[in-house]
């Protein structure tokens, strides 16, 4: 039984094409565990396969959907415009916008990673990446 449907961002944080992951929010969101079936897509590829974890990995990489052995479904060029038209809409991506949005302007006024990160469920290395980034552009 497939438990879950999630878009997947495999151009950020993976170990090869067959370990795209998954952030540890919609893990939380989704109640998901190690050995459930899902689907993962993103743009024009969808695969049904298995959630894995391994506590070794740095903590956005943590948990990842397993693709060998997995199916891959076709995806028709309407499919894949109505994900990107309305896909935004159907999913929690605007409360995530919203708390990274509070998250940068927290860094941005100076306060230390460790006190921002009693109030977000981003992780710490997140957070040490998007004061990185900040501090770069400046």
């Amino acid at each position: 039984m497939i438990k879950a449907k999630l878009s997947i961002d495999s151009n950020h944080y993976h170990y090869g094409p067959s370990r795209p992951t998954i952030s540890p929010f919609e893990i939380q969101y989704f109640d998901l565990n190690v050995g459930d079936k899902i689907v993962g897509f993103q743009d024009d590829q969808e695969w049904e396969g298995i959630i894995e974890y391994d506590p070794t990995y740095p903590e956005e990489m943590k948990w990842f959907l397993d693709l060998n052995n997995c199916i891959e479904y076709p995806v028709s060029q309407e499919k894949m415009m109505g994900r990107s038209e309305g896909g935004r809409a159907t999913m929690p991506i605007g409360e995530i916008r919203g708390e990274m949005a509070v998250v940068e302007a927290m860094l941005a006024d100076g306060m230390n990673v460790e006190v921002v990160s009693k109030y977000t469920r981003l992780s710490r290395s997140r957070l040490e990446n998007i004061k990185n980034r900040k501090s770069n552009l400046e």
